[in-house]
């Protein structure tokens, strides 16, 4: 089984809200090639060009798993003409109320993608190929789908999508302003009861061990001021979230 990072969610945003900067994930297990989630818009272009890092075209793809139909996770979908999309049924259910309250909610792909004749709605947790199998995990939408990566040689891992958007929620179990906060809480502890390593929605890859969660890497942005606005020359802001531990409170 193979799997790479194609873009490492980043933990931040504006004052007006998401940077749109989540986490997507390749998977491959013999000749099935499956990538989940598919990034925000700001990081369009960039998705095929890391892919092609890896050796797969976008052509290639043959599963996408939406962890849940926010805008930052599912709007490269088109990159991917020849993929099945798994979507959970009960985020197809809640997509159906056309719940354009949620701000991230993008109603025109959710109709595109469900008229497709690509979309597959997954009615309960179960393993897409060996070592790859989805979980529910409701909390921030209805229906978040998490996948869980079971391997010989690599720890359990849990791709969980905004279920967990980073390591503050992990860490504490809760996650303030999501759907339904309770069941986001029961959620966690799901993952936390399984999981060896956390790939989270919007932060650095995290190990989870009996007391602490400790991030595996780094996480990195550039924003970048054009030349002639701020000054002569480009105005570059490097933004840099180090390899931190927090202390588990469940």
């Amino acid at each position: 089984m193979r799997m790479e990072m194609v873009i490492n969610g980043f933990p931040g945003k504006t004052a007006q809200g998401s940077l749109s900067w989540s986490s997507v994930v390749y998977l491959e297990s013999g000749n099935r090639k499956i990538l989940f989630d598919t990034g925000g818009p700001s990081k369009r272009r960039s998705i095929r060009e890391h892919l092609r890092r890896f050796g797969v075209e976008a052509t290639e793809i043959d599963t996408l798993i939406l962890s849940h139909f926010h805008d930052d996770h599912v709007r490269n979908y088109d990159y991917f003409p020849n993929a099945e999309i798994l979507l959970h049924e009960m985020e197809a259910a809640w997509a159906d109320t056309n719940p354009v309250g949620d701000f991230a909610f993008p109603a025109p792909y959710y109709k595109e993608v469900k008229g497709s004749g690509r979309l597959t709605l997954v009615k309960k947790d179960e393993e897409i190929v060996p070592g790859i199998s989805t979980m529910l995990v409701p909390g921030h939408t209805p229906g978040c789908m998490a996948v869980v990566v079971r391997d010989s040689n690599r720890p359990v891992t849990v791709l969980a999508g905004d279920a967990i958007k980073n390591m503050a929620e992990l860490a504490e179990a809760q996650v303030p302003g999501s759907h339904d906060e309770a069941a986001s809480a029961d959620s966690i502890r799901r993952v936390l009861d399984i999981a060896e390593v956390v790939v989270t929605g919007h932060d650095r890859v995290l190990q989870v061990t009996k007391t602490e969660i400790i991030a595996q890497s780094e996480a990195r942005e550039t924003v970048i001021v054009p030349a002639g606005v701020g000054g002569d020359e480009a105005l570059r802001l490097e933004l840099l979230v180090g390899k931190t531990s927090r202390k588990r409170q469940y």
